[in-house]
């Protein structure tokens, strides 16, 4: 068994990319980013139209449609920011980046500038997400809230394992799977990329992505959206490990499927490649308390104003009439 060591400093400090109002990830309504799927950080409710880096670094992914970018910094922390829900749908519309791969930024430089009225009359939310892709390498977060300025406020503080964190080197089997087809919309971005990645975490063998002449590690939600994998693009998975066959058969079959993505049809799936069954989508959660109605807070703060509750009534209908003296007395 090989291992690599690395070591790192033992705080981190990340400025406001955009000033506006700081929203709580858990608050972001897209659970993959809610949930944190694609990383620990925070939100910003922005309220100016120019993405600026939260800290020195290099450029290291701008997604094509010019809605996200990631920066990794100094200590080896990958920070990505995406402007906006599914404002991958875009497609670039209202999107003009200032920088390119490679680029090394200074905290405030431009990234990003973007037609805010243009995006929110267009995508679900201007609401732009800082995160930590490789949150692994992070101990303790501390997100803050309220107003921020950009360049100025500090947004998150992170401090780094100080421990030696072992990289060890897989040994086994190598299975490669059939090509597989990506059928979503707007291919692997963000969103699909973190699910994926999501999953691959509980595989104990090394899977990588094969697209093209290139690969990137599935573990890596930057290293898959640097592949740039549009809709029906035909992709390999390889896995090296003691549970690779089923790794490469599980993640073939998700990727399939959409990887959960709403408006997403799945391919067919070769005739050598058993299909996995679909788990049932959780119920809704319900309120056993008519006066209480669950739902999903899209941003924060107070809502003034009646509230309805339409609900379903039986109605009895007795089809035989009565005699005509009976139904009369009934009007």
């Amino acid at each position: 068994m090989i291992s690599t060591v690395v070591k790192s400093p033992s705080a981190v400090s990340l400025k406001a990319p955009l000033s506006g109002y700081l929203v709580p990830l858990e608050s972001v309504p897209d659970p993959v980013f809610a949930q944190k799927m694609v990383g620990e950080g925070v939100s910003i409710d922005p309220v100016d139209c120019v993405l600026c880096a939260p800290c020195d670094g290099e450029v290291i992914q701008l997604h094509p449609a010019n809605h996200a970018v990631t920066i990794k910094t100094g200590h080896g922390l990958e920070v990505l920011m995406h402007i906006g829900l599914d404002t991958v749908a875009l497609k670039g519309q209202g999107f003009t980046p200032k920088v390119k791969v490679g680029n090394a930024v200074k905290t405030g430089d431009s990234l990003i500038e973007f037609d805010a009225d243009y995006v929110a009359l267009h995508a679900k939310s201007l609401l732009t997400q800082i995160v930590i892709t490789n949150s692994d390498r992070v101990s303790q977060f501390l997100p803050y809230t309220g107003t921020a300025i950009v360049g100025q406020t500090v947004i998150l503080e992170m401090a780094l394992d100080g421990s030696e964190l072992p990289t060890e080197a897989q040994t086994g089997d190598t299975v490669t799977s059939e090509p597989v087809v990506v059928p979503n919309p707007t291919g692997l971005h963000a969103r699909p990329a973190a699910v994926l990645a999501s999953l691959a975490k509980k595989y104990k063998s090394d899977i990588r992505l094969k697209y093209n002449d290139k690969q990137a590690n599935v573990r890596s939600v930057v290293s898959l959206m640097g592949l740039e994998i549009n809709k029906n693009a035909r992709v390999q998975l390889v896995a090296t490990g003691d549970d690779a066959n089923t790794a490469v058969a599980e993640l073939s079959e998700a990727i399939r499927m959409g990887l959960g993505e709403e408006g997403t049809a799945p391919i067919s799936a070769p005739a050598s490649v058993a299909h996995l069954t679909a788990a049932e989508p959780a119920p809704r959660p319900r309120s056993a308390d008519p006066n209480i109605i669950l739902g999903v807070a899209a941003s924060p703060g107070v809502a003034v104003g009646k509230t309805y509750r339409l609900s379903r009534q039986e109605i009895t209908v007795t089809e035989a009439g009565g005699t005509p003296r009976e139904e009369q007395r009934k009007l």
